[in-house]
């Protein structure tokens, strides 16, 4: 029961992590119209712009997976503009245990170039009666 309840949090994770699974998808909020971009490992976020021919870049995702397909980390990048790259933004990593799951959060330290800030972990577990109890921490 416990690996049963554990199996569906990670894969209520997975399906969060990697959005939708087409390979282009629009969806409108306001009066801003989104298109997403997907293959395998990543998903690339636009917007259409007012002359409704053109995009512009927005955000970016990046996906590992393990042997199973499993998606275990999931890496996120802004669009800068102004100088024309993708800078991270955070980085969301899933760790699956016998009993548990993991899921750790770090944003982007631009200085150190390292996800090392705003860390945040949390840990998903079943107790004795099957409830499914989680605990999340922030990590300096």
């Amino acid at each position: 029961m416990k690996k049963s309840v554990l199996k569906s949090v990670l894969a209520a994770v997975a399906v969060v992590m990697t959005s939708c699974t087409t390979t282009a998808n629009a969806q409108t909020t306001g009066n801003t119209k989104y298109i997403y971009g997907q293959n395998d490992t990543n998903t690339t976020v636009y917007t259409l712009n007012e002359d409704g021919k053109t995009l512009t870049r927005k955000l970016k995702y990046e996906y590992k997976h393990d042997e199973n397909g499993q998606v275990i980390e999931k890496k996120a990048y802004r669009w800068d503009a102004y100088r024309e790259l993708w800078e991270p933004a955070y980085l969301l990593t899933v760790t699956s245990g016998t009993y548990e799951i993991k899921l750790n959060y770090a944003e982007w330290n631009a200085r150190e170039n390292v996800f090392n800030h705003n860390k945040q972990e949390s840990i998903y577990r079943e107790d004795n009666n099957a409830n499914l109890l989680a605990d999340t921490q922030n990590k300096k």
